[in-house]
């Protein structure tokens, strides 16, 4: 009889270490701690030439007419050399040129200003949505269970219940009101030198989040002066069957010492 008593204490002791594990869970400083965050650490800035091929974006898109003819985009659009300095608060787009020299473009410099807006907009929400900044503070009350994706973490925001998803990795996947499909957004992180880097983040036009009416932005990344920073930046907005693409090159940072 010993020997069956021996092995029954045995597995009991394996369903009850199982199920010890099967209940842990990480904290919010873990998770948090997973995510590539430069501008907490001494990134202050980075400025970068924006490269973009307006003759390939019109095989992409359906064209309006309003943003110029091909000879004009060709010989007054294309050499435009289009810069954009990125900060922890914001994202501020350049032509080189005064607003008065912009207007004198062909069709008042609507080419320009639309590919400003797509710039600007891409990376806000690079900033809005890369790194720790769609988490819960540090020290906030937060509520974090295993779930069927990996791990599901709950929170009140004023009079919102927000929900988040991770992977088993701690990759956030959506965040939103629970409860509320439409107020959704989705996520992909993937592995960094650093942390977790935001590769796509998708969200609804007007706060209605489903097929058809997303805005999905994805990002791939290069180094420089020791940081993660996008390099191809892509814009898909499903509505209007719209695509934009442009990279980043010649950037240079500003960091504190």
């Amino acid at each position: 009889m010993r020997p069956f008593c021996s092995s029954f204490v045995l597995s009991l002791c394996a369903v009850s270490c199982h199920a010890q594990a099967a209940v842990s869970v990480p904290d919010l400083n873990q998770i948090r701690a997973k995510y590539d965050t430069p501008f907490e650490r001494n990134l202050q800035a980075f400025t970068c030439t924006v490269e973009f091929n307006w003759k390939q974006h019109f095989t992409e898109v359906i064209r309006l007419g309003d943003e110029g003819t091909d000879e004009e985009i060709a010989q007054s659009i294309q050499p435009i050399r289009t810069r954009v300095t990125v900060t922890r608060q914001n994202t501020v787009v350049s032509s080189g040129m005064t607003e008065d020299e912009e207007h004198k473009l062909p069709h008042g410099g609507m080419a320009e200003g639309l590919l400003k807006h797509a710039v600007q907009y891409s990376l806000n929400n690079w900033l809005a949505a890369s790194g720790t900044a769609l988490l819960p503070p540090a020290g906030a009350s937060a509520h974090i269970e295993p779930s069927a994706s990996g791990y599901k973490l709950g929170l009140r925001i004023q009079t919102f219940d927000v929900e988040m998803l991770f992977t088993p990795d701690l990759g956030l996947q959506s965040e939103g009101v629970k409860g509320s499909p439409s107020d959704t957004r989705e996520t992909d992180f993937r592995p960094g030198p650093q942390g977790f880097l935001l590769s796509s983040f998708r969200q609804g036009e007007d706060g209605d989040f489903r097929l058809g009416n997303r805005v999905v932005l994805t990002y791939t990344y290069q180094n420089v002066g020791g940081f993660q920073l996008p390099e191809q930046v892509a814009i898909n907005r499903e509505s209007h069957h719209e695509n934009w693409h442009y990279k980043l090159t010649n950037c240079s940072i500003q960091a504190a010492k």
